[in-house]
């Protein structure tokens, strides 16, 4: 009698059991659905189960639970350390491009001597376009000298102090340039225009309507007016139309350089 007593609550967990086995065996067998009986077992019994599910896992589990919870923890780690890294790379491929091209640009341009600068600071309103560079007088950079990238033509200093210049840029409306259509040798004007000025481009100007001109064409600086040497890339055209005077024919051309993100310029000084 004390075994039954002591050992009471073992022994109707057991019995439990046991009547819930069989019960499902029974119900399971050919019937389509739960009669009243099994239906009651089995809301009665339903706890009981997810209670002995969770400690069989437990069991099956608990020993490795924290190995895998740490484990987790360090592989989020290590992508979040190569997520990190592929964006360094990506940055410094792009950067070592650009610092290849601008070498180059170096290495074609003995004609004249190139000063390098900084980007320090932006300025566009009111259709007037300018950046600020950390070179000035102390590094030989003079008024109206030309400033570039390695992809053309920025525009030319038009204020310089001790250590820095301001440099009026193409998009600026009051800038003109003397221009030619490198694969028709013809001459014609890149101005900044103001209906322009927000997309970032510029107009071209003195297109006779009987010229061979096409979009795509690229269009270098003429070397005329005593600021820009000949041969650099200005931009690329990408619209001619009619102009209503009926004799010319007006063009938009895309500048090679965006002055709104280039952030390392050449200054050509002598």
């Amino acid at each position: 009698m004390n075994f039954f007593r002591d050992n009471k609550n073992t022994i109707l967990l057991i019995c439990a059991t046991i009547i819930l086995i069989i019960t499902m065996a029974v119900s399971g067998s050919g019937k389509p659905n739960a009669g009243i009986v099994s239906n009651t077992v089995g809301i009665v019994f339903k706890p009981l189960q997810k209670g002995m599910t969770y400690i069989t896992n437990c069991f099956k589990y608990g020993a490795d639970a924290e190995k895998f919870a740490a484990e987790n923890t360090l592989l989020k780690e290590q992508l979040i350390v190569a997520n990190q890294k592929a964006g360094d790379y990506d940055n410094l491929a792009a950067e070592n491009q650009k610092l290849r091209a601008m070498l180059e640009l170096s290495k074609n341009t003995t004609e004249y001597k190139l000063k390098a600068a900084g980007v320090i600071g932006y300025s566009t309103q009111n259709w007037s376009s300018a950046i600020k560079i950390d070179k000035g007088i102390s590094d030989g950079i003079k008024k109206n000298d030309a400033v570039i990238t390695e992809s053309g033509l920025v525009g030319f200093v038009s204020e310089v102090g001790r250590n820095w210049a301001n440099v009026t840029t193409i998009l600026d409306s009051t800038v003109s340039v003397g221009a030619i259509v490198s694969r028709i040798d013809e001459h014609c004007m890149v101005q900044g225009d103001e209906a322009l000025f927000d997309n970032g481009f510029c107009a071209i100007k003195y297109l006779t309507t009987d010229s061979a001109v096409s979009v795509g064409d690229i269009a270098t600086t003429s070397g005329s007016g005593g600021v820009y040497p000949r041969g650099i890339i200005i931009g690329k055209i990408n619209k001619i139309t009619p102009n209503s005077n009926g004799l010319s024919l007006d063009a938009v051309i895309e500048p090679a350089v965006d002055v709104a993100q280039v952030q390392e310029v050449f200054v050509i000084i002598d």
